[in-house]
């Protein structure tokens, strides 16, 4: 086994006062010198296994929306479209406006500039459909909403491309593109007279869904772009009539955001996905591959065992782990859509998978991790799983495979970082943790290239 030892001496110097008499005698004079070596130890000659397993069925958890579908070499054929509730205001004005002053309404998709797969050129088409019934919670991306819906009954409908080459210099500065669909007019007074009848229905999204179930989006022709939705409004426009300081009538027109889809009310990506022949060849010859959304993820077995064994022969009587740390390579998997490995992968026990999303929990460092994808070395790095090392170390009971299998799933990491001006130094918080369902992503996994590398300490005292 490779190690690498690096001592480090360091002495102090402890003297006792002299006290010299007058019959000359040296009682009380004398010095000790006390020295201790410390010795870094790193550790990297430990190997990952792991194989892909399927991933049929995920959580949206999340107001990312797809819309689209594409059919690309080497990954497959990729369908989505969504439902959605809407999350209302709290309180609408209507002081200056009435029901009669809702000149119309419309569904406001936004998304950001290069936020899809596919080709931004090609025209497709999108149905909005109003939901019969409410949606139940938990709810995945194999929802079949078949029966949630009157297909022939459409409440609106556009062609859309996600193209710049229409849109003026001054649109083309902003962070967001929009899709416009419009909507029946009835539908916004609906709405407006149900705040007017019953104000705290607005107050609770699930009573809101009561009487507005929510919309159910699909794409009505076309293929070859999956577009990511990262803010679904709808919106009223609306006018007010009033006399103004020069004793002219004047008519000011507004448009209200009012209802939105948010992460607190229930959104779902319905997902269809077929595999390209290609990626299940690979499969079988071995190779563990992410692929995503809702395709493949990885079940890998932790050297644990190898770990814990390296460290106890090695480990003195005064030792401490500085760190444990696991660095996973991954391979563009090459295709027609340029699709990428997933920008974050969560490592979390398999046992506790399904918890972990059911209950919204985040990364403990302990039982769960994530890593982001470094474009500069094309590698995972999952920088501190020392906690994880120590907890095992703690443990009385026998450590079985439930204790090092681990699944790797892509994920979208919601997190801030908070930069304290007083010690120069950065923290990051992570609010959240959710299935990834945003574009196609894929990767090779190249387990047998991974580096995982223990760090300690052994102080000797002489």
């Amino acid at each position: 086994m490779r190690f690498k030892t690096f001592p480090v001496i360091a002495a102090s110097l402890i003297a006792s006062a002299a006290i010299i008499g007058c019959d000359e005698t040296t009682d009380g004079i004398g010095s000790s010198l006390i020295q201790s070596e410390n010795n870094i130890i790193i550790e990297n000659d430990f190997s990952l296994s792991g194989h892909s397993v399927e991933n049929e069925k995920v959580q949206s958890r999340t107001a990312m929306l797809l819309l689209g579908s594409i059919d690309a070499d080497n990954y497959g054929n990729f369908a989505s479209d969504f439902v959605t509730q809407f999350m209302p205001v709290s309180r609408l004005d209507t002081t200056l406006t009435s029901a009669s002053a809702i000149d119309s309404v419309k569904l406001k998709l936004m998304y950001a500039p290069g936020n899809f797969v596919g080709d931004s050129i090609m025209p497709m088409g999108l149905e909005v459909y109003r939901l019969n019934k409410g949606l139940k919670a938990p709810i995945f991306s194999d929802f079949d909403p078949q029966d949630y819906y009157d297909p022939s009954n459409p409440i609106g409908s556009t062609v859309y491309a996600t193209s710049n080459l229409e849109l003026s210099d001054s649109l083309k500065k902003l962070d967001h593109r929009d899709i416009y669909v419009d909507l029946p007019l009835d539908l916004g007074i609906e709405l407006y007279n149900l705040y007017q009848s019953d104000p705290a229905a607005y107050n609770n999204p699930e009573v809101f869904a009561q009487y507005f179930p929510g919309i159910y989006v699909r794409n009505s022709y076309g293929s070859g772009r999956v577009t990511q939705i990262g803010a679904t409004l709808l919106q009223l426009y609306y006018h007010y009539d009033t006399i103004n300081s020069a004793g002219r009538d004047t008519t000011y027109n507004y448009v209200g955001s009012f209802y939105s889809a948010t992460p607190e009310v229930l959104s779902n990506n319905n997902i269809d996905y077929s595999i390209a022949p290609q990626l299940n060849d690979m499969v079988a010859e071995g190779k563990p591959l992410i692929v995503a959304p809702a395709g493949l993820e990885v079940e890998m077995t932790f050297p644990l065992l190898d770990i814990i064994d390296s460290y106890r022969e090695k480990a003195g009587r005064l030792s401490v782990i500085n760190n444990l740390t696991m660095s996973i390579p991954a391979t563009n998997i090459s295709n027609t859509y340029g699709i990428r490995p997933p920008s974050q992968l969560l490592m979390v026990l398999k046992k506790d998978k399904e918890k972990f999303f059911e209950e919204g929990k985040v990364t403990d460092g302990v039982t769960s991790f994530y890593a982001t994808f470094s474009d500069a070395t094309d590698t995972y790095d999952f920088s501190s799983l020392r906690e994880y090392l120590l907890d095992a170390l703690k443990r009385e009971e026998p450590l079985t495979a439930d204790d090092f299998t681990f699944i790797l799933t892509p994920v979208t990491v919601d997190a801030e970082t908070v930069y304290d001006p007083y010690t120069g130094t950065k923290k990051v918080y992570v609010k959240a943790i959710v299935p990834y369902v945003q574009q196609p992503a894929m990767a090779a996994l190249r387990l047998d290239d991974a580096k995982i590398e223990l760090t300690f300490t052994n102080q000797s005292i002489e």
